[in-house]
């Protein structure tokens, strides 16, 4: 399996791809996705993420010859609604994007903090409050999160806050219902502009992608993996097949897969993209 070159959760399992194939891992529904050391670490949803029973939990798998192996459940009893999962500070984070919290782990996972970056606000309540935080990334002394916003009007945000989680500053993108945030060499971003298909950096569009809803972003020296599909009736969206497109750092396409399943989170298993987590 070691030819693959990235690992995609997705609405309907657990895939390892490259440009021309895909291999399903594990059957699930599956978002947030973070590797570090020889391990990969997944939020896997019990349920629908809207559905309040509390089945989220977070699996840990052992990388051996480029296949995660030996799944182990490290956290459970998480509201199914949570994203993104990352690794740093000897510490894991996990994006409990309906509640609008940072659920923060030790080495050991066990449960130390619960951050409260946005006040609590009822989800899909958009002019009340709620944001749909769904993305973290670490820069510096900063953590940013993404803010989606619902669309409609409403441009996503970025919020950077300190390692403590107090706001610094939060400002506008040029994209909706944004997900997905990969630091660049040069200081600036990667996002996923998911309402229009395309990429786009804190300036403005960078690389238009298809059609369809883009979500799932990894970034090499050089290479780009983006993910893509319809974005059905909430119902019905782990029955929707996808895309993942690869791009060179010019923006220029390297190849196209599909996928039986919607992306939600894509990582590179090398030790040289971006958007890998490290402890």
């Amino acid at each position: 399996m070691s030819r693959f070159s990235h690992i995609v959760a997705s609405r309907d399992g657990l895939f390892l791809v490259n440009r021309t194939s895909f291999c399903l891992v594990t059957a699930g529904l599956f978002f947030g996705l973070a590797l570090y050391d020889e391990y990969v670490v997944v939020f896997e949803a019990g349920d629908k993420p809207w559905v309040e029973n509390k089945l989220g939990r977070i699996v840990r798998f052992t990388l051996k010859d480029g296949a995660p192996v030996e799944p182990r459940v490290m956290a459970e009893g998480l509201d199914n609604g949570c994203h993104q999962v990352d690794a740093f500070d000897n510490a894991f984070f996990v994006v409990d994007t309906y509640n609008q919290q940072i659920l923060e782990f030790d080495a050991d996972w066990k449960l130390v903090h619960v951050h409260q970056p946005i006040p609590p606000a009822r989800y899909g309540a958009w002019d009340q409050g709620y944001v749909h935080m769904n993305s973290l990334a670490v820069r510096g002394d900063s953590i940013f999160l993404l803010l989606h916003r619902g669309g409609k009007g409403r441009p996503s945000e970025m919020l950077e806050v300190d390692r403590e989680f107090v706001e610094k500053r939060r400002f506008t993108l040029p994209g909706e219902e944004c997900h997905d945030l990969v630091p660049r060499e040069d200081g600036g971003w990667l996002i996923c502009d998911s309402a229009h298909g395309r990429l786009i950096s804190a300036d403005g569009p960078v690389a238009e992608i298809d059609a369809l809803y883009t979500r799932g972003l990894s970034v090499s020296a050089d290479e780009i993996a983006v993910g893509s599909s319809l974005f059905g009736a909430r119902g019905h969206r782990e029955l929707i097949p996808g895309f993942v497109t690869f791009l060179d750092r010019s923006y220029q396409r390297l190849g196209r897969l599909h996928l039986p399943a919607a992306p939600t989170q894509i990582r590179g298993l090398d030790n040289h993209h971006h958007s890998r987590s490290g402890l």
